[in-house]
């Protein structure tokens, strides 16, 4: 595994992690998912690109706030993998690291999937491009152009993108309800085919921010399960056709 994995986590695994899932052992169940799930074709030899870690919810809890960083860790280590075993991909890796209360501390289950590059069918091919971006790093929704009134919050809420086109931007939410989507006129605008032009929403209710998927025909995912309406927490990974973000309050 790479040195920046370990230079970057293992001192707070080995504070939070002992006798517990460290990172060297998600890397290697992920690579061994990686062989075990492979698929021969007739000149190529296809792996998994989209992986889901399982952990305890004790394990979950001690590595939530580092889930992102280690994600993306792992993710450039499937990558690597992938070369040296000269697998095909049919999109950058993508983990998912999320709990599950049936298992104990220290154990580990990995799940993986074929992503597919979205069928494209029925629209207008105008419709269907990427449009371009300006390099702006956070979008604010105008006040002005929102019949709906803010609702106060009392922390900072942001939509950072973890992976996809847009990798790196930070979508800040202010209290407005807010469209995502692909058409023109969306508060969020991913520039994402697998995308739907109205493909989900966010509210903020109660003191947290709801997302509600718009009958969007690749689906929203919220920590690896698909969903139709669900609260968010800090922390949570959501998925917007290829497109996954994370909810960071401050």
């Amino acid at each position: 595994m790479e040195g920046g994995l370990e230079k970057y986590i293992e001192g707070f695994f080995r504070d939070k992690f002992k006798g517990r899932v460290q990172p060297v052992d998600i890397a290697k169940r992920l690579a061994r998912e990686m062989r075990d799930k492979k698929r021969v074709s007739v000149n190529l030899v296809y792996a998994p690109n989209e992986y889901t870690v399982f952990l305890s919810r004790e394990d979950w809890l001690a590595v939530g706030s580092i889930a992102g960083a280690l994600a993306s860790e792992l993710q450039e280590y499937l990558s690597q993998k992938a070369l040296e075993k000269d697998f095909t991909l049919v999109a950058k890796p993508l983990v998912i690291i999320q709990g599950d209360e049936d298992l104990k501390p220290g154990q580990l289950r990995v799940e993986s999937a074929f992503g597919t590059v979205p069928q494209l069918t029925g629209e207008d091919p105008d419709e269907c491009r990427v449009e371009e971006f300006e390099d702006t790093l956070c979008f604010r929704p105008l006040r002005d152009t929102s019949p709906v009134p803010a609702v106060k919050q009392d922390h900072c809420f942001f939509l950072v993108v973890q992976e996809g086109t847009q990798k790196g931007r930070i979508f800040e939410l202010e209290g407005f309800p807010v469209i995502i989507g692909r058409r023109e006129g969306s508060e969020i605008l991913l520039a994402d085919n697998s995308v739907s032009r109205r493909h989900a929403s966010l509210e903020f209710s109660g003191g947290a921010w709801i997302v509600t998927d718009l009958g969007s025909t690749n689906g929203t995912f919220v920590n690896g399960l698909r969903v139709n309406k669900k609260e968010l927490a800090s922390g949570d990974a959501v998925k917007f056709g290829s497109t996954l973000c994370m909810l960071k309050v401050e």
